[in-house]
This record gives C-alpha cells, structure tokens and sequence, in this order.
C-alpha cells in the first residue's frame, strides 16, 4: 500500500491584493488524490522558508517561534492520524479534516472568536461587548489568522485604537469629534487576551501572547473621571426634555444616580425588594454580571421617580439608552459624553465626598472587594477637600 505525502505549500491561490501575503495549506498525497487543509497561518514570500526537515516553516514574521510550533503540531498529527490508516489497510485522505478538527488549526482567528462568542454563556450586556470588540477587530483587519497574533499586531491595534476618531453630531446640529477612552481600549484588550486564552487551550495557540512576552494595558483607570458632580446631576434634573421618551431615560438615569445601580441591575430592578430599615429605604439584589450580593440606599428622589411609575421603571435597550443620554446631556448643557456606567461613578463619587466608608460604598456596589472600588471611585470634589481642610483650623 503505497502511504500518503504530507507537505506543506504557500499561497497555491496565490498572494493576497490587499496586504500581499499567502496562505500556507497542508497537502496530503495517496495515489492521484490531494486534499487541502487550511492552517489559518498566512505570511509574506520572503517569510516562507518551508523546511520540513529542521521544522522550520516561517522566518521573519515576529512570531516565528508560534507559528512554526503551530505547523509542525499540526504535521505531527496528520502524521499520526496516516500512519494509523496505513497500519489499518485503508486510507481515507478525506476523513482527515475530521479527525484533525479537534486541535488543529482548521480556521481563521476570527471564525474562532465567534464560535466562542455562541458557546460562551454570558450575559446579554457581555454579549454586546463582545460583539463590539469583535466588529472593531474586524475593521482594523490585521488580526484575522492566529498566525497574525504577535506582540507586535498587538502592539498596532493598541495604537490604532487610540488614534480612533468619529464624528457625532449632537442636537444642536454641530459636529463633534470623538475618540476612545482607556477604559474603552483596555476592554479591547481584555476581550483579545481571553479569546487568545480560549485558543490556547483548545490547542489552536501556543501561548498567550500578552502573558508570554508581558504585555500590559492599562485597564482604564481614567473612568474615575465619567462622574457628574451634584450640580451636574441637578441640571439634568431640572432640564426640560423635548420628548417624553428623553423624560423617561432621564428618570432612569437620575435613579441610578442615586442608587449605583448598573444598566443590567437597573433594568432588573424590582419595587418588591425595596424594604423599610428605620429612617431609610434600601434595595437588597444581586448583581446580574457577578452574582455578588447588595444593599444599596433608596433616597427620597429614587422614591419619587418610583412614585412616578407605580413601582414599575420604564425598559429599554441599553444602546437606545446611551444614545438618549448624550442627547439629556445636550439639553442640560453638560457638554460630557454621558453613558450608563455615569450614574454607578457619579452614585459612588457622591457618597465617598458625603463621608460614607469605602467599604460601605463597595458592599452597595456589589463589587468582590475594596481594592476595586478604590482604585476606581476615588474622586474627590474640591469643595469636599476645602470643608475637610477648614474644620482642621
């Protein structure tokens, strides 16, 4: 019985228009038959070396270390998979796929990162953040095969990020230029590091990259400044809003402002749990992202808005929600670019100024420790600062 060749070819389809690289296919030969595997590994002509015998496949890509240890797992296993249909007497080259599918790298990075987003069982508010990454990964179009996963891509999607801009036009009819925040990129980041996890332990990577060669992103700790101060928050009370669906989405805002209740708990939110304790009111839940248990305050606003409704808050979808607060903002004049997570920051920036303990202000946020919430809420107005300067005297 005549055994099957394994090789491997570059850019049989020949090389790309857009960036000029091939794709690097695994060939299988018995008798007349070939069949082509993908192994989602692409470089340039002059980074393909292809030597099987010292397993040295790619030189020069940033990553060749990876990519060629990739390669060779993969020849390995196609090896193995042969030898044992020649051992059994019959050969069947279109069965290897299948058997290979396992660990091999039979996709792109990004077909991976949406098989992952289907199992994974996450939160409807995860699952937006996911799917933004992933539309955004998509755009900048340097990460697609996990051959292109290296510092250096890395280090450009970073830097790409960061120099992205847009145009919004608010309500007045200006135009007004935007731009990411750090705490905006680094969940950029988070959600490629755990995909580059994901593929690691599914055999598809070696190593996670930001782990191996020490890559750290600021995890955005310039959100401290997404807070509106009490006058800030007084405005968008009073302000006269054109439509009763902006009224409804201020009301929603100006409650979470008052509670730190995030978008997810918010929209969860149930007038039952809202019980008596002396002089105050308190809500007892559970966050919906972390299962962590809260107590938070219901001031005498918060109780008003509920009034308002009969104990039942308006719903709507978060995008719809943010896309309304800019335009609140616009109406009260508060030129920040006011999103949901502005009434978690501006809730706990408003106890902490009021004396409340930080461990206090974190058991109501639902957060797992004071660590978090320190390094986060830890805004002090000036007028905060000048009091507590001024009783010294």
């Amino acid at each position: 019985m005549k055994v099957p060749t394994i090789r491997y070819m570059f850019a049989r389809k020949g090389l790309s228009s857009k960036d000029g690289k091939g794709m690097v296919e695994m060939v299988i030969t018995h008798d007349t038959k070939r069949k082509y595997l993908s192994t989602g590994v692409t470089c340039y002509p002059s980074e393909w070396k292809g030597d099987n015998k010292r397993n040295i496949y790619v030189s020069g890509t940033g990553a060749d270390m990876e990519i060629n240890q990739i390669l060779l797992a993969m020849y390995q296993k196609a090896y193995r998979i042969v030898s044992g249909m020649v051992e059994s007497g019959s050969v069947d080259i279109s069965a290897i796929p299948t058997l290979l599918r396992a660990q091999s790298v039979d996709m792109t990075f990004l077909e991976y990162i949406v098989k992952r987003m289907e199992k994974k069982n996450v939160v409807d508010y995860t699952k937006a953040s996911y799917k933004g990454f992933y539309n955004k990964l998509c755009e900048f179009g340097q990460i697609k095969f996990f051959s292109d996963i290296n510092e250096r891509s890395i280090r450009d999607f970073d830097e790409w990020l960061h120099k992205y801009t847009w145009t919004e036009t608010d309500r007045f009819g200006n135009n007004v230029e935007r731009r990411y925040s750090q705490a905006t990129i680094g969940s950029y980041h988070k959600n490629l590091k755990n995909f580059i996890a994901d593929a690691v332990i599914d055999g598809y990577l070696k190593d996670n990259v930001y782990i191996a060669k020490g890559i750290k992103v600021s995890k955005g700790d310039a959100r401290i400044d997404k807070y509106l101060t009490p006058d800030e928050l007084r405005r968008i009370e009073l302000a006269d809003m054109p439509t009763r669906a902006l009224v409804e989405t201020r009301d929603l805002f100006v409650f979470a402002c008052h509670t730190g209740l995030s978008f997810v708990d918010l929209m969860a939110f149930d007038a039952k749990q809202v019980v008596a304790d002396g002089e105050i009111s308190i809500y007892k839940g559970k966050r919906h992202k972390t299962g962590i248990t809260f107590v938070c305050p219901v001031t005498n606003k918060a109780k008003e808005i509920l009034d308002k409704y009969n104990g039942k808050l308006p719903k709507l979808p978060n995008q719809k929600y943010n896309t309304r607060l800019k335009l609140i903002a616009d109406a009260a004049g508060i030129e920040k670019p006011i999103s949901s997570h502005y009434s978690r920051h501006t809730a706990a920036s408003i106890w902490l100024n009021e004396g409340i303990p930080i461990e206090v202000i974190s058991k109501a946020l639902g957060h797992s420790n004071t660590s978090l919430t320190e390094r986060v809420y830890s805004k002090m107005f000036d007028e905060t600062i000048i009091s507590a300067f001024s009783k010294k005297k």
